[in-house]
């Protein structure tokens, strides 16, 4: 790792519950995760994307991880930044509902098909929100991409290799994902009556 990158609040994307992401100050498809405490779970993201390329596995859409840099807030990891046909950083899919950029009812299907991409891919995720999912605004319509949450955080290291394992950890996250969508629908449906 060479000279520092410099990270500035207004370079800030997101914040989590474990890390802090920033926008790329030079590399406009790429973002920087810097961790609020420990680097636990991006390590172990780090090594389940090394698992998966090894597997030759479509990472189609997931963000993935694409390096470590030095930066002036400590150790940053690099990966895909998602944006939008117009160059635009995409919103998560919370924002998306929240702000009525996409309705519901054209968010249902494409995520049906993230949820088969998944399944399809032998993909592990272990916690999925609307906030980990970004709506990317293309040409050829919605493109749902994983920015967060791909591995799992269960210490059985066969969880992430055993395909009823893994399909358990998708329909698990998946029915948390459902129930969290849901409060944004009833939430948006109060304050529009």
């Amino acid at each position: 790792m060479s000279e520092k990158i410099q990270l500035s609040d207004d370079l800030i994307i997101g914040t989590g519950r474990d890390r802090i992401c920033y926008e790329h100050p030079t590399i406009k498809d790429q973002c920087i995760k810097i961790s609020i405490s420990s680097h636990k779970q991006s390590r172990r993201e780090v090594r389940y994307f090394s698992f998966l390329k090894k597997k030759g596995t479509d990472l189609s859409h997931i963000s993935t991880f694409l390096g470590k840099v030095n930066t002036n807030q400590g150790i940053g990891f690099c990966f895909e930044l998602v944006r939008n046909q117009d160059e635009k950083i995409s919103l998560t899919l919370r924002e998306s509902l929240e702000n009525q950029i996409f309705s519901f009812e054209d968010i249902q299907p494409k995520l049906e098909e993230l949820k088969q991409y998944l399944i399809n891919n032998g993909i592990c995720i272990r916690d999925i929100s609307p906030s980990n999912i970004i709506c990317q605004d293309t040409k050829q319509g919605i493109n749902l991409i994983i920015i967060d949450g791909v591995g799992n955080s269960n210490s059985n290291p066969l969880t992430i290799r055993f395909t009823s394992l893994i399909n358990s950890a998708i329909f698990k996250a998946w029915t948390s994902l459902d129930r969290k969508i849901a409060r944004i629908e009833k939430s948006l449906n109060r304050t529009d009556s």
